[in-house]
């Protein structure tokens, strides 16, 4: 064998030896990463059969809160219909005109006595007539009277009482040195009333004033343009009175307007016809039929 040879076989052998130990090192250590210490394989079970599918419901566990306290539901509450009105009651009257209720009073009581063209009183005196600063009025008007006064001097403004009541003697002589002013009737352009004949004017009852500036004592309309008038035309209610012929009125009241002219009717019904724009012969009408220049007695 030649030298060569032998080394080759030498060779061999040694690399042969190495794979042999090799693979020794690797059958030792191989078990242990394998199968850890107490492994033991499972046995497969096989998975049961099932007869259908059924539903998977989960298991409800209840939870535990506070008791809550139901409360019974109110029934509710029955509406109660509002009342129908009668037709001729004064409600129902204002409801038609657009008018709020008015207020509960007497309306045959003395305040609400009417004079006018339709509505005559005759010879009718006031109750036991009192003076206040030179003229003379029903006395149960004498203090809201004094005291409407008083309360517009207050203000700095100049009153003047310039006409109280006139009896119905008073009352002719004026009207007939008017219509001979004013012929036939005493009426003016428009045909309303300047002076109202015997028993149909406000100034007989005494419940009624003229009242003026000191310093305009004209009685036309151009007195609305003094403080005086537009104080006491705002606060006149106050005290139980009204403008008694306002400008817009006329139609119904048939005479001129007058912002001289307050009436005396208490301070409730005063309220009640100042706040609505209203005059006194639509006052009245809520409470009872009568006749005014709108609406005329009919021909006998």
């Amino acid at each position: 064998m030649s030298v060569k040879r032998f080394f080759r076989v030498l060779l061999g052998l040694a690399l042969l030896a190495v794979f042999v130990y090799v693979q020794y090192c690797n059958y030792q250590v191989a078990p242990k990463l394998l199968e850890p210490e107490g492994w033991k394989q499972a046995a497969e079970t096989p998975a049961p059969v099932l007869e259908s599918e059924q539903p998977v419901i989960p298991e409800f566990t209840p939870v535990e809160s506070e008791s809550v306290e139901v409360q019974p539901t109110e029934a509710p509450a029955e509406q109660t219909p509002e009342p129908t009105l009668e037709p001729d009651s004064p409600e129902a009257r204002a409801a038609a005109l657009g008018l709020p209720a008015p207020p509960e009073i007497d309306i045959d009581s003395w305040e609400f006595i009417l004079a006018n063209d339709y509505n005559s009183i005759g010879e009718y005196v006031p109750q036991n007539p009192t003076t206040l600063e030179g003229q003379t009025f029903d006395e149960r008007i004498i203090e809201p009277l004094r005291a409407m006064v008083a309360d517009t001097r207050e203000q700095g403004l100049s009153v003047f009482l310039s006409s109280g009541y006139r009896s119905y003697a008073d009352q002719r002589y004026l009207y007939n040195r008017k219509v001979a002013q004013y012929p036939p009737e005493g009426k003016d352009s428009n045909g309303r009333w300047i002076v109202l004949p015997p028993g149909t004017s406000e100034h007989q009852t005494g419940l009624a004033c003229d009242i003026t500036d000191i310093y305009y004592e004209f009685k036309d309309r151009n007195l609305e343009n003094t403080a005086m008038y537009q104080y006491m035309s705002q606060h006149c209610q106050d005290f139980g009175f009204i403008v008694r012929y306002p400008a817009d009125k006329e139609e119904v009241t048939g005479v001129m307007y007058e912002p001289w002219h307050f009436r005396y009717v208490g301070v409730e019904a005063a309220t009640y016809i100042m706040d609505n724009g209203i005059c006194l012969e639509e006052f009245i009408s809520l409470y009872r039929e009568i006749y005014t220049a709108d609406n005329p007695a009919p021909e006998a």
